[in-house]
């Protein structure tokens, strides 16, 4: 005679073990999650920044690179790229081969900045070079950036399956009398699957 019901709950699940053990009845294991795979690039200006980089400019925007500064004003490293203007803009451009990456359908690409005079909305988009008709920009971020320090931009996620190569650019446009120096660094474009 069973004595409390839990000493009944506790025969009933030996039972139930034995009589599925008995039976062959397979319970499922618990499925695994998969393993999160994740693709960077990086490229924080070192070594010579023209190897890599590409500067494009209007009006009387400059595109340059501090190179083993003295003071280092690079965010990391010694070197850092940057975008003058006061009347127009400027942009660094660098190409990123992504055609082996797998599956790219969850990226996004960031950069620091830091204005030196004033607070600016600095650009930070995505091209695609071998677009239908072109050059196509696949994504852009202006937001404002605070004046003496580097923070980072980043864009929204994006969905790179298909392409071979994109670009990710820098820019800053000015229209005001005070020109200003936009510093860069620490790019880097990372797929998550």
């Amino acid at each position: 005679m069973i004595k409390n019901a839990h000493s009944l709950l506790r025969l009933i699940a030996v039972a139930t073990a034995a009589a599925v053990t008995a039976i062959g009845i397979a319970v499922p294991a618990q499925a695994q999650a998969a393993p999160i795979s994740t693709v960077t690039f990086t490229n924080s200006f070192e070594g010579n920044p023209w190897n890599d980089w590409q500067g494009l400019k209007s009006g009387d925007g400059v595109a340059g690179a501090d190179v083993n500064g003295n003071p280092v004003v690079a965010r990391t490293g010694v070197n850092n790229g940057w975008l003058y203007t006061g009347t127009g803009w400027a942009a660094e451009k660098i190409a990123v081969s992504i055609g082996s990456w797998g599956d790219r359908s969850n990226c996004s690409a960031s950069i620091w900045a830091n204005p030196v005079s004033y607070g600016a909305g600095v650009g930070l988009e995505v091209w695609d070079p071998n677009g239908a008709n072109g050059w196509v920009k696949l994504t852009s971020t202006a937001p404002g950036v605070s004046a003496g320090k580097y923070q980072q931009i980043t864009t929204p996620p994006l969905n790179l399956n298909g392409l071979s190569t994109v670009y990710i650019q820098a820019i800053y446009g000015n229209s005001k009398a005070v020109a200003q120096f936009v510093r860069i660094d620490d790019v880097s474009l990372t797929c998550v699957s």
